[in-house]
């Protein structure tokens, strides 16, 4: 299957590839995101209406599609990602203090920090109440390790807050940690969906990692030369 690929393509053709499917992830994400206490339920609206590239679920999709069309466990799992990673920024916002998040009043602006940290808390047990529906065990152990790497690095990023002795190594384990990690996931987690072997799934993580230390890179110069 690799081999019949094209040498590139562009960012919009690969989003193009699963644009039927992103759009049942986000009808799958607006389902799930209905909580028994509406409080929690309006700042999922909110968060889901301030858009986003879909980047992880995209790249989870596209990982499965080099095995098969993706099927109703892809799409799950990348409504899954796609949450834990909006619980990643809901808890970043809090944690950075952030006034905005993608042109708007960040959730911890609109509600409080309390508020949007157990709205946060929410939307990973929801993701994992997703995940449990496969019955499939490796899902589960995939989601805990990234989850663990997610939450280690959240503490790691607070200890060197405004601190001017950080290292190189240091900021790679951030993004390691933060970013790279849940890449690597979403390309284990499509490969998963679609019944590849051990070995494919181990080269697209790979793969993955590296496309999320690069893309962290390149997002974090950015932000540095635009001020």
């Amino acid at each position: 299957m690799f081999s019949k690929l094209r040498q590139s393509i562009t960012a919009r053709e690969a989003f193009e590839l699963v644009k039927l499917d992103l759009q049942a992830v986000e009808r799958e994400i607006s389902v799930e995101s209905v909580a028994s206490v509406d409080a929690i339920t309006t700042i999922n609206q909110y968060v889901q209406a301030g858009g986003g590239k879909r980047l992880r679920p995209a790249l989870l999709l596209l990982c499965a599609r080099l095995f098969a069309p993706p099927n109703d466990c892809g799409r799950r799992l990348a409504a899954v990602v796609e949450m834990i990673h909006t619980a990643t920024l809901v808890h970043d916002d809090v944690i950075d203090v952030a006034k905005t998040r993608r042109g708007r009043p960040s959730t911890n602006v609109v509600w409080g920090n309390h508020t949007s940290v157990l709205a946060g808390d929410w939307l990973y047990m929801q993701a994992f109440q997703i995940a449990l529906r496969e019955r499939n065990f490796h899902i589960l152990d995939l989601l805990i390790s990234l989850t663990q790497m997610m939450v280690e690095g959240e503490l790691l990023q607070l200890d060197r807050l405004r601190r001017i002795d950080v290292t190189e190594a240091d900021y790679m384990e951030l993004v390691d940690r933060k970013t790279a990690s849940l890449f690597s996931a979403c390309a284990c987690l499509g490969a998963v969906s679609a019944v590849a072997d051990e070995s494919a799934e181990s080269k697209l993580a790979e793969f993955a990692w590296n496309l999320g230390m690069a893309f962290q890179l390149v997002d974090d110069i950015l932000d540095f030369t635009s001020t």
